[in-house]
């Protein structure tokens, strides 16, 4: 019996009625670090922790009374070093003697483990309930087990009415089904999905939804469906009035494309077929005559009506060049290089676009873009050469204007007047991505993709 007590791993000791140490085992000293020499003969409440003697001398009073044959309770021990250890208690009286046995275990890191699990979870619900976001936790079987402050108050429950409660407990049959084919998808791949739509509210308004749903696991419920979801109508609602805005400037563009065709059709048949006609019948009057006093005066004509029709086919041509709608998109890049190569910028093109003629509007957004970024090469680059490279790009097409001149930075782009501003926006217009690449001495290079069916 000495040799169990001496050796036993669990930290036993015997105490007087007035609460002294008379024996303890090696445990002790293996596990607080106390010889027993240091702890015989002095109360045992000298190494109790300060905010625990209160709770300790009562269930030792208890006890002592008679109340009780045994005891159990925790408390923290001072260690050697200073330290404290939560110890668990079971504390039996000797009658016949007065004298207290007691064994005691070490549960330190149980108690630890418990504290920060308690403030893992008080940090959850702090978070959870000042989220604006509302969130909520189902079982396998689509019972609600969780839902946070914010879910309460948007729907007017609590949470201790709803636990146990399915979807097609709280809403509409289609809504709730809605609902259990999102989880079901959710538990089956095991991969987070994302969701946008409606719920109706009890004032019967719409309300547009954004949540994601994913699997976790929890120690007590076991697998888990968690949501979270914000409302997204306001955001809904912008969305809708860009698109509708967005719709509408295409239009505007569309209508003043349409214009433009329309006034430089006018112009060719009207002014500059009238221009060409008067020209003709000069020059075959002047064949026809000899010289004579009017000659001068009808070679100054002749040679005004000229200027006239070449600066007339130029105009036309910067508006709405005849390729765009005489021909394909390929065709007027060459012409357009063509002439740009006559001010003095050789243009080099590469056009990979098939045979399948592009959508009209694509095709006059992307030349716009190709024109505004070579007259901008023309205007403040100081180059020399320029490339054009014109593809599809799966279902996209794809743009490159390339000049090797004098660049400038990034940041000063908007000292460069609208026309990349312009350019930009026209490209956002069709839903496509629009990036220019400059830096001083190296040239720009302007890169666009617009999706072909936009």
């Amino acid at each position: 019996m000495i040799e169990f007590f001496e050796f036993s791993n669990e930290m036993l000791c015997v105490a007087d009625s007035r609460g002294y140490f008379v024996r303890v085992n090696q445990a002790w000293t293996k596990t607080l670090g106390w010889p027993a020499e240091e702890l015989l003969n002095r109360p045992y409440l000298d190494f109790v922790h300060p905010e625990d003697v209160q709770s300790t001398t009562r269930e030792a009073e208890l006890l002592l009374s008679g109340a009780h044959e045994t005891i159990s309770f925790e408390n923290r021990y001072r260690c050697q070093n200073g330290s404290y250890r939560w110890l668990s208690w079971y504390v039996k009286l000797k009658f016949d003697s007065g004298q207290l046995i007691a064994a005691a275990r070490d549960i330190t890191a149980d108690k630890l483990q418990t504290e920060a699990l308690r403030e893992s979870e008080e940090r959850f619900e702090a978070f959870m309930d000042n989220s604006p976001a509302i969130a909520w936790a189902k079982d396998e079987q689509g019972r609600i087990v969780y839902f946070n402050k914010a879910y309460e108050d948007r729907f007017h429950v609590r949470l201790s009415d709803w636990i146990g409660k399915s979807d097609f407990d709280l809403w509409p049959s289609d809504v709730a089904e809605t609902f259990r084919q999102n989880d079901n998808a959710v538990l089956t791949s095991g991969v987070p999905l994302s969701v946008t739509g409606e719920t109706t509210m009890d004032d019967g308004s719409h309300t547009t939804w954004r949540s994601v749903r994913f699997v976790f696991s929890d120690r007590h419920d076991g697998k888990l469906i968690g949501g979270i979801a914000i409302d997204i109508t306001d955001l809904k609602q912008v969305e809708d009035a860009l698109a509708s805005e967005r719709e509408l400037l295409r239009s505007v563009i569309d209508t003043q494309e349409k214009e433009k065709q329309i006034l430089c059709h006018e112009v060719h048949d009207g002014v500059i077929q009238n221009a060409v006609g008067s020209l003709m019948m000069l020059e075959s009057y002047q064949e026809m005559n000899p010289p004579g006093n009017g000659s001068e005066l009808i070679n100054k004509v002749i040679n005004c009506l000229r200027q006239g029709v070449e600066d007339g086919r130029r105009t036309i041509q910067g508006i709405r060049p005849p390729f765009l709608d005489e021909s394909d998109l390929e065709s007027a890049v060459r012409e357009l290089a063509e002439y740009t190569s006559a001010t003095g910028i050789t243009v080099t093109t590469k056009c990979e676009l098939g045979t399948v003629r592009l959508p009209d509007m694509l095709q006059t957004t992307v030349y716009r873009l190709i024109q505004e970024s070579l007259n901008n090469a023309m205007k403040h680059s100081g180059t020399e050469a320029a490339t054009v490279e014109l593809k599809r790009d799966g279902g996209h097409v794809f743009m490159e204007v390339r000049d090797f001149g004098c660049g400038f930075k990034l940041g000063d782009a908007r000292k460069r007047g609208l026309g990349l501003k312009g350019m930009m926006e026209r490209v956002r217009l069709f839903g496509g991505e629009c990036t220019i690449e400059s830096e001083p001495n190296k040239g720009t290079r302007i890169i666009a993709r617009l999706p072909i069916d936009s």
